[in-house]
């Protein structure tokens, strides 16, 4: 049995969990973008970052199991100031045309922006423009070209085992 908190409430658990799953399970609101539970963790879009009192710098909830010990915080300042500066990141060369994107209201990116997004920014250059190079419909964004390359890496490694 571990015994860790979180945001100062005692927790215990028997089971391996990464603090990502856990913080799922107590329904927590932790964002994330490349955290899928049948891959392995990636760890790169870093908006699952939380605080341990231990720790210098945040650190990713999806890829640090539960320890003995752990005192994790998901909504101090220094958090909720990292989110705000990984979605700045994210928005710098990101179009701006969300009413005719794709999606069509059904990003990821648009949705945390709501919630963990600030209403201001410190860019004031001109975004950089890219004409639409005709990839293919498969390939709309770099996110979801980082995600099919993970998961046609975790299928070789799983056919690889099996066959060996």
């Amino acid at each position: 049995m571990r015994v860790f908190n979180v945001n100062d409430v005692e927790r215990c658990v028997d089971q391996d969990y990464t603090i990502l799953q856990y913080l799922f399970l107590l329904r927590a609101e932790v964002p994330r973008f490349c955290y899928q539970e049948q891959l392995s963790i990636a760890g790169n879009c870093r908006m699952c970052l939380i605080e341990e009192s231990k720790s210098i710098k945040p650190i990713i909830a999806c890829g640090i199991n539960i320890m003995e010990g752990l005192n994790i915080y998901t909504r101090s300042t220094k958090v909720l100031r990292v989110r705000e500066a990984i979605v700045e990141f994210l928005l710098i060369n990101h179009p701006l045309d969300c009413p005719i994107c794709d999606q069509g209201g059904e990003c990821d990116l648009q949705d945390i922006v709501n919630v963990f997004g600030s209403d201001k920014s410190r860019f004031n250059e001109h975004k950089r423009f890219v004409s639409n190079k005709n990839c293919g419909p498969l390939i709309k964004t770099v996110i979801i070209v980082v995600f099919i390359v993970r998961v046609a890496s975790d299928l070789l490694m799983k056919l690889q085992v099996l066959v060996v």
